[in-house]
């Protein structure tokens, strides 16, 4: 599913279930994935070709507090 297919769904289903759209974003989802990969002990390797990145710029999405 390309990332416009996505949002356009979430969209759709936020609106359906009565949620104001602008709270959430498709990107949040990226943010929360490589969060809980971390905290389940998922290895830097796993994470980025979850994430499908070539770099560590998948660090920035990892929101431990």
């Amino acid at each position: 599913m390309l990332r416009r297919e996505f949002d356009v769904a979430l969209k759709q289903l936020l609106i359906f279930c009565g949620y104001q759209t602008s709270a959430f974003k498709g990107h949040s989802f990226r943010i929360g994935a490589a969060t809980a990969a971390a905290l389940w002990g998922e290895s830097d390797a796993q994470i980025r070709a979850a994430g499908r990145w070539t770099s560590d710029a998948f660090r920035r999405y990892i929101r431990i507090a």
